[in-house]
């Protein structure tokens, strides 16, 4: 059974476009030493946006973890 181009070609577009609509989510509570809380969330659909979602959660952690908070981990 051999696979025609139309039939390829037809697969590589649903892959490229099952990538380019793929979503993501970063989300993570922070709490300093008085109780205090905060979340830092971001959300991406795609390449572009979802390194930018990943840029601007990792600045969010980075900037509470300066300010002494640090991650709660799930029970």
């Amino acid at each position: 059974m051999s696979i025609r181009t139309k039939d390829l070609l037809t697969y590589a577009s649903a892959c490229a476009f099952a990538l380019a609509i793929a979503g993501c989510s970063y989300s993570a509570q922070m709490v300093n030493d008085k109780g205090v809380t905060v979340n830092c969330v971001s959300n991406g659909v795609g390449p572009i946006t979802g390194m930018a979602a990943k840029s601007n959660y990792d600045a969010c952690v980075a900037k509470y973890k300066a300010l002494g908070y640090h991650e709660v981990t799930a029970p």
